[in-house]
């Protein structure tokens, strides 16, 4: 099979990565040179929530289910998805039992059990150890074995959707055998680990060089004797979008690239270089401004961005809120930096159809700076000599952060003129993706710690 040059923009599922093509033998196909502009830190998700350590941690461990690019739930390592027509969830939503696939393997031969499952709860809840996908394990009561290849899951309370825990790319099962010693405070100090995961997917580490490059090579007891179809892949990280693009696109140094953030016309200039394509998917993930919730003043200490720092002084109120989403032209912000490959939206799923949402669709679509600014006037924030709202000697005045990217940059300079016209100032600041997305608990510039206020 003929690798195929793909330009990921948008959404993308690092699974693509994998053979997709029918063979006769596991690893026929060569290598794959992939790029990922923001390096990766860590091939342990549960010591960094940012996505491309995510996506490139799917690449070896995996979880009991998955969705599909439909959004539908499927089984992974599992016979079935538990429901309460099968049985596998309580009448009363207070459990739900998942059956393992037999002979499911370690990428070391040895066997996939329910103890692993029930290792990897402890894992990401045990104190001190700072799991970044302690969310996904809210309301468990409780992970036993019935027997090595069922698990029961017990919620603290009744759970109408029980699909987190060990479902999806940011819950896998980790091997009890390999992380015994690394639970609680020692987790980030397993670096043969973190670094080296031992999985059940198709692929397993060869080499990995923190914040630079990885190479995966086919996992001889993967369960699938025809998978992967690549031999080994080698996921280089660093750099810039442009850059990434330039490698597919221009020189055709690289198979594939993902998330190109490049203005449209840059990415046209590259393709008639003809040794590329775009591919554009619209998924679940949105290029989104998050405000902090929290008190991010750096008089705090290490209380700050956190709940114990309390409300953030003006963003705890709703009309300010509002009105800084009805001040944003998305529109503009879509043909300036993303052109075909971006699509304007209200929700934070927006995508697929299946569970997409427009409940903010009808108000927050168009942008209305004289709603904006009567939602303020009415809230009692009022523009001082500087043209700055304030109220209660709080001013409207934020520092607005985001990862080294001209997309990304130029949104920023976008949303600060729009925001100037409700009289609302911002301070604008970068670093660079692999600081930003990274998860280096000393850093103050990681998304993670959330510093700023926008």
């Amino acid at each position: 099979m003929k690798k195929l040059k793909h330009l990921l923009v948008g959404t993308v599922a690092v699974l693509a990565l994998g053979g997709t093509a029918a063979h006769a033998e596991r690893g026929t196909d060569g290598d794959l040179k992939a790029l990922f502009w923001q390096a990766v830190s860590t091939l342990n998700p549960y010591l960094s929530a940012g996505t491309k350590e995510v996506y490139a941690s799917s690449i070896v461990i995996e979880p009991l289910a998955r969705y599909d690019e439909k959004g539908e739930l499927v089984p992974w390592l599992v016979t079935e998805i538990p429901t309460v027509e099968n049985g596998g969830v309580a009448k009363d939503l207070l459990s739900m039992t998942w059956k393992i696939k037999p002979g499911v393997k370690w990428s070391d031969g040895t066997a996939f059990t329910a103890e692993d499952v029930i290792f990897t709860w402890k894992y990401c809840t045990a104190p001190d150890g700072g799991c970044a996908q302690a969310a996904q394990y809210e309301g468990v009561k409780n992970v036993e074995a019935i027997d090595p290849n069922t698990v029961k899951i017990t919620f603290t309370e009744p759970k109408p959707y029980p699909y987190s825990a060990f479902v999806g790319a940011q819950s896998p099962v980790i091997q009890a055998k390999q992380f015994k010693d690394c639970v609680g405070a020692k987790a980030p100090g397993c670096t043969a680990a973190n670094f080296g995961p031992i999985g059940t997917g198709a692929f397993m580490v060869a080499d990995f060089k923190p914040n630079d490059v990885i190479t995966f090579k086919a996992n001889p007891n993967y369960r699938d004797p025809a998978k992967p179809a690549f031999a080994s892949i080698t996921l280089k990280g660093g750099g810039d979008a442009a850059s990434a693009a330039r490698a597919v696109l221009e020189t055709g140094e690289y198979d594939y690239a993902w998330n190109a953030q490049v203005e449209p016309e840059v990415l046209q200039t590259m393709l008639a270089a003809g040794k590329g394509r775009l591919e554009i998917s619209f998924g679940t993930q949105v290029e989104r401004i998050n405000l902090n919730h929290f008190n991010a003043d750096p008089s705090l200490g290490a209380k700050r961005s956190t709940k114990e720092a309390g409300p953030h002084p003006s963003l705890k109120d709703p009309a300010v809120r509002r009105a800084l989403s009805l001040a944003i032209d998305r529109d503009i912000i879509v043909e300036a930096g993303y052109g075909q490959s971006g699509r304007a939206t209200c929700n934070i799923l927006p995508a697929p159809e299946v569970v997409a949402s427009t409940k903010n669709d009808s108000w927050c679509l168009k942008q209305d700076i004289e709603g904006a600014n009567k939602l303020l006037e009415d809230a009692g924030w009022k523009k001082g000599s500087d043209g700055i709202r304030a109220k209660d000697g709080v001013r409207l005045s934020y520092l607005y952060s985001t990862s080294t990217n001209s997309v990304r940059q130029a949104t920023q300079e976008l949303v600060k003129a729009m925001w100037a016209e409700i009289g609302v100032d911002a301070e604008l600041r970068n670093a660079s993706a692999s600081v930003f997305f990274g998860g280096d608990p000393a850093s103050p510039d990681t998304f993670q710690k959330f510093y700023a206020d926008v």
